[in-house]
């Protein structure tokens, strides 16, 4: 069962009534900031609702200009990240070009590939090395775009600042566009530099940050061309984001050093939590450095898929298998979204489904 399909059967269960513990998903469970709601409500009893430039409010683009050292001319504004990733890969790569990201990766990479006839190269990287992967292998196949998500989606390690510089120099030498993945990144519980260089793209997301999954926003920072082209990407494809949830984030980044530390000390607190509890279950892991995520394995999983069906089935806890995350099949991805005692009750029930054998 993969990943997109266990979250349907999962859905598939609550609607029948069962109550599902769902780790499988990066929502949040945290409330969207008040200020967001309240700006939103307010711009629609202002009737603002109807079209706005397709690249954004100039209002929001100066906040995020603020907020990233960039001139407003470098930001386009789009309903999310994966709306924006999927417009870079549709303006910048022609029909058979190659992606490539390091492994394991958020899955939407490899679908983006797919659906628009492109090569996923995969930089498969390991436990050992604490998911790190060598500027060398990322670029050796001198690949169109390199996508780097940093922090990293599943494993919420950052990589290490060396890694990060000699890519984006050798990328740069070489004429490679990177896109620096970021929408965890005001989650870390460590500073993560802010990479700049004249290939280099970065794209965040307002959904992890502020809780903000259904609204849809997202940021594009990048060189004026390419973000012409985004907009026409924009133009096509949606039009533009509506003007009250651009007015919600404007919100939030008046407010931002206050939300995010708030985010962060709840994040931190339920990873701990998590974290405790797999290790005293028997799994293992590469520490976090960010919310929301743990990528765990364990001696008893040896199928990730057919451990998170009987884990669903059994014990109605849904997790995300490792397979789809680039085919790391012993490892499953869990989201840290519950209160601390309920993943440690959620935990403790997995261990215990993995003493009966393994999976």
């Amino acid at each position: 069962m993969g990943f997109y399909e266990l979250a349907e059967k999962a859905l598939a269960l609550e609607k029948a009534g069962r109550k599902v513990v769902r780790l499988n998903v990066g929502d949040t469970n945290l409330p969207t900031p008040q200020c967001a709601i309240d700006a939103a409500v307010g711009s629609l009893k202002r009737s603002k609702s109807g079209y706005c430039s397709s690249a954004g409010l100039p209002e929001l683009r100066q906040k995020i200009a603020e907020r990233e050292g960039c001139d407003a001319r470098n930001v386009v504004v789009g309903p999310g990240s994966k709306h924006l990733l999927y417009g870079l890969m549709s303006v910048l790569c022609k029909a058979g070009g190659t992606v490539a990201f390091p492994s394991p990766s958020w899955p939407a990479y490899g679908l983006a590939c797919r659906q628009l006839g492109l090569k996923a190269h995969e930089i498969k990287t390991t436990f050992d090395a604490r998911w790190e992967f060598r500027p060398a292998e990322a670029l050796a196949r001198r690949p169109k775009l390199l996508v780097i998500c940093n922090p990293l989606n599943p494993t919420s390690t950052i990589y290490a600042e060396k890694t990060m510089t000699d890519t984006i120099a050798g990328a740069q030498e070489a004429g490679i566009t990177v896109v620096l993945d970021e929408a965890y990144k005001g989650l870390a519980f460590r500073d993560v530099p802010r990479y700049e260089g004249g290939t280099v793209i970065r794209v965040r997301s307002f959904s992890k940050e502020f809780n903000m999954e259904g609204w849809r926003l997202g940021y594009a920072v990048a060189p004026e061309e390419v973000v012409k082209k985004l907009v026409s990407f924009n133009q096509v494809a949606t039009t533009c984001t509506a003007p009250f949830v651009q007015m919600a984030g404007i919100a939030c980044l008046e407010d931002e050093k206050a939300i995010l530390e708030e985010n962060r000390k709840a994040w931190r607190s339920r990873s701990e939590a998590a974290q405790k509890a797999l290790a005293k279950a028997g799994f293992r892991f590469v520490k976090p450095d960010a919310g929301i995520y743990v990528f765990a394995t364990h001696p008893g999983i040896t199928d990730a898929e057919a451990f998170a069906a009987g884990l669903l089935e059994t014990e109605v806890i849904a997790v995300a298998p490792g397979t789809e995350f680039g085919g790391y099949n012993s490892f499953i991805r869990i989201c840290v979204n519950q209160p601390e005692d309920g993943l440690a009750d959620a935990i403790g029930r997995m261990g215990r489904f993995l003493e009966k054998g393994p999976t």
